[in-house]
């Protein structure tokens, strides 16, 4: 049974650093971690779900894609 505190753990089991230090991951990722840990959300689910409970990441998506790159502000924290 999927647990609440899963979607967390792994939000933040997603996140990488890229090249120039920033952290920073894609809704894609997010959802393979979800399903490790039996959440099934969609991209757009996963989107919503960064957009309401990680304020401090910001849609850096070139194109218009479901598959976000999120990327973490300046002083900002994984909530």
């Amino acid at each position: 049974m999927p647990r609440p505190y899963e979607i967390r753990a792994a939000f933040v089991a997603a996140i990488q650093l890229n090249p120039k230090g920033y952290q920073c991951l894609h809704t894609a990722d997010f959802i393979c971690e979800l399903a490790k840990v039996n959440w099934h959300f969609s991209l757009a689910d996963g989107n919503e779900w960064i957009e309401r409970y990680q304020p401090d990441f910001v849609d850096k998506t070139p194109d218009f894609s479901e598959n976000r790159y999120w990327m973490l502000r300046n002083m900002g924290r994984v909530n």
